[in-house]
């Protein structure tokens, strides 16, 4: 196996310069004859005999050859190494309440949710991500990992059908979410959390005590080290909440008095939990994803799981090095027939 066999098209390059070698060495020949005996003034010239010709043109030819072959990067042997890993933790955590079916983000908050979602995923390729789905309770949709592709595949069945959850509890999934990062190893990582913010109860009716008990719980999570940037999937306008049936049509939650829900986005909320721990604060409406990762970015890199890999050995060094010997041994003939 070679690391780089497009360079072994370089041995092409042999034949040509065989041919190159034969016509120069058939037009020296029909010089001589032309001046004389060929022998005779082949002596008087100091010029190679034929046999050290094509000795040389060997040694050359072989040379140019081992050195397209050292080029390619042969390998064979297998090894293992252990691999240092540091990057990002990022935990993301993603609102699965009904509220986040309303369309006023386009096509839904849960849609633009999950696009924001994969975006992560795919710009920061080699850091490590989980997600946590939650409503008034949380689960976990994928662990914290680097596998994008298993990653993508457990976002893209979330749709308007699965908000499931209930009421909103971001209290407790914060409190989740420090379960969630390696046991004493909490400083230094962060959270993602994407919500309309509106904080409900199991039976969906507005809570402050709940909106108090986030904020709460992001200062605890801010005492050890953990920061959370928030992202308000929603609009101030907002819109009322469609709950879909299995064929797929829409009924919208309605009061008592049977007007429509309206679900609007809390910005002041997200807004204290992002400040508690020294996060930041984006609008779902106009985010821009690249800023976000930049923001993220600014964490300290943190001690990733260790990576053991096979490899195989790199073994260009022995072609190199008999080019090396057949390049002397041409040189040292070429002295040899000089000094005679």
């Amino acid at each position: 196996m070679a690391a780089q066999p497009e360079n072994l098209f370089l041995l092409l390059i042999l034949l040509p310069l065989a041919g190159l070698f034969w016509r120069a060495w058939r037009a020296e020949r029909s010089d001589r004859r032309l001046i004389g005996d060929e022998t005779l003034v082949g002596t008087l010239l100091h010029t190679s005999t034929t046999r050290t010709r094509y000795l040389r043109a060997g040694l050359q030819l072989a040379a140019i050859g081992l050195i397209a072959v050292a080029l390619a990067r042969p390998r064979w042997g297998a090894g293992e190494e252990t691999v240092k890993r540091s990057g990002l933790q990022v935990l993301l955590l993603l609102d699965g309440s009904t509220s986040m079916a309303v369309q006023d983000i386009r096509p839904s908050r849960i849609e633009a949710s999950k696009k924001l979602v994969i975006d992560l995923l795919e710009r920061l390729e080699g850091n490590q991500l989980g997600m946590l789905m939650f409503g008034s309770t949380s689960y976990v949709q994928f662990p914290l990992t680097s596998d994008v592709a298993a990653a993508r595949s457990l976002v893209a069945p979330i749709d308007t059908r699965s908000l499931t959850l209930g009421g909103t509890n971001i209290a407790a999934v914060i409190e989740d979410a420090l379960r969630s990062f390696p046991l004493g190893q909490i400083e230094g990582r962060t959270i993602v959390l994407i919500t309309d913010g509106e904080m409900t109860d199991s039976d969906g009716n507005p809570s402050d005590e709940k909106a108090q008990e986030a904020v709460a719980a992001a200062r605890e999570a801010a005492k050890v080290g953990l920061t959370i940037h928030t992202v308000g999937m929603a609009t101030t306008a907002g819109g009322p909440i469609p709950i879909y049936s299995d064929l797929g049509e829409p009924e919208f939650i309605k009061t008592s008095n049977g007007t429509r829900v309206q679900s609007k986005l809390n910005e002041p909320l997200l807004e204290q939990i992002a400040s508690a721990t020294g996060g930041t604060y984006f609008a779902g409406t106009s985010i821009d994803v690249a800023t976000l990762i930049r923001v993220l970015e600014q964490s300290a890199p943190v001690d990733l799981a260790d990576q053991t890999r096979r490899m195989q050995t790199e073994r260009f060094y022995l072609f190199a090095g008999l080019a090396l010997v057949l390049l002397v041994a041409d040189v040292l003939l070429g002295r040899r027939k000089g000094m005679a």
